[in-house]
């Protein structure tokens, strides 16, 4: 199972710092997946990154089921 890793206000908002989820498919599969399993962060996952084992992937990455996913929300600075 992908072990999902949430950062900044994701994981202020879900309480979770990471999870593991029974998912197999696209990154872009799995925003809609986690869209659907976490609805208050949905507006969030619409404007996130990811990264699969440390290295930033596009949305059509297949995930195969042992990854460590980090899921990386936007920044602002000044």
């Amino acid at each position: 199972m992908p072990r999902v890793v949430y950062f900044s206000v994701l994981r202020d908002r879900l309480g979770l710092s990471e999870e593991e989820v029974q998912f197999r498919g696209s990154v872009s599969k799995l925003r809609e997946f986690l869209k659907e399993k976490h609805p208050e962060v949905a507006d969030i996952l619409d404007r996130v990154k990811f990264a699969v084992n440390e290295e930033y992937v596009g949305e059509d990455y297949n995930l195969e089921g042992d990854e460590r996913v980090a899921i990386i929300p936007p920044v602002s600075g000044g």
